[in-house]
């Protein structure tokens, strides 16, 4: 018995010798020389131990055994062929990356054009945190950067508060929640909008801790419907907004860092399969940064983090 035999190589060259019946012209249909097709169907007659063709001087005729064998091996080229073709077809299955909504497009665009140059098609779906974890739990999703807190974020941005001018409060230095006690002069509350990419637990909770210990009616923290809408508490309604100091300057606002405590919003890549998790760091990588308006965080822990649905990519 033949070592090594490539046998859907072996049947390709045996078939197309038997519908041509020549050597010659079989070996131009398997797409090799005659002496590459001779050895393969030699190779393949000793692998099934008897002789496929009759040679003679003006064609090549199949043997018995070789017509009884000549549909099975038709089988195993049409089957290599549709696997050649479904393999084509799942590369060419677009993978989707959960993303918040707020992300730049243009970024987002070249990391796609980056990955069709890799034969993968990347589309990007925003969502709120919650809807993009169901997503990525559910397999509706492959990939998906979720919020994690600041010990897991391989990506994050610095959290303050959102200034606008209508806000009785001072617009300068790190920001203390004491400033938002009731004085003497002011008539309403002045409150703290989330926007709902940071309601996540390891924000909301330690900011509710802080409201509590400065003395704060549970009203003053609050969250919004959409960012749009807590900014537009900012500009206009007298109230502060959670925000990172590149929104701040975005919406026209002055930002102040959080004197109370520091919070970020970190991201960390969650994939369903560690491979394609890997693929897509080595081209969007170095722009996912830019995608979520953050910063690189330099991390000396493992590569992957388990989750519940898929692993953490670092």
């Amino acid at each position: 018995m033949a070592r090594h035999l490539d046998l859907r190589a072996a049947c390709e060259a045996f078939v197309s010798v038997a519908e041509r019946e020549s050597f010659t012209a079989g070996a131009i249909g398997a797409g090799v020389t005659q002496s590459v097709a001779s050895r393969r169907i030699a190779a393949l007659e000793q692998h099934l131990g008897a002789r496929l063709f009759e040679r003679t001087s003006r064609r090549v005729v199949l043997t018995e055994f070789g017509r009884g064998v000549l549909p099975s091996a038709i089988k195993l080229v049409d089957a290599a062929l549709e696997l050649s073709e479904d393999a084509e077809r799942s590369h060419r299955l677009p993978v989707t990356v959960g993303v918040p909504h707020a992300f730049e497009p243009a970024v987002a665009a070249g990391i796609a054009a980056a990955a069709t140059r890799r034969t993968m098609t990347v589309e990007f779906v925003p969502g709120l945190p919650a809807d993009r974890e169901a997503a990525f739990a559910a397999g509706r999703s492959s990939l998906n950067l979720e919020p994690v807190a600041p010990d897991r974020a391989r990506w994050a941005a610095a959290l303050g508060v959102g200034v606008g001018a209508d806000v009785p409060i001072r617009s300068d230095g790190d920001f203390f929640f004491s400033e938002l006690r009731p004085r003497r002069g002011i008539r309403s509350l002045v409150r703290v909008w989330l926007a709902p990419e940071d309601d996540v637990p390891h924000v909301r909770d330690r900011l509710e801790r802080v409201r509590n210990g400065a003395g704060l009616a549970p009203a003053q923290l609050r969250t919004a419907p959409s960012l749009i809408t807590a900014m537009s508490a900012g500009l206009g309604g007298g109230d502060l907004v959670l925000c990172t100091s590149a929104e701040a300057l975005a919406f026209g606002l002055r930002w102040r860092a959080l004197g109370d405590l520091r919070l970020v919003r970190g991201y960390a890549l969650a994939a369903r399969e560690r491979e394609l998790g890997s693929r897509f760091l080595e081209f969007a990588g170095p722009s996912l940064a830019e995608l979520l308006q953050s910063a690189p965080v330099a991390v000396g822990r493992a590569e992957t983090l388990p989750t519940r649905s898929g692993t953490h990519e670092d």
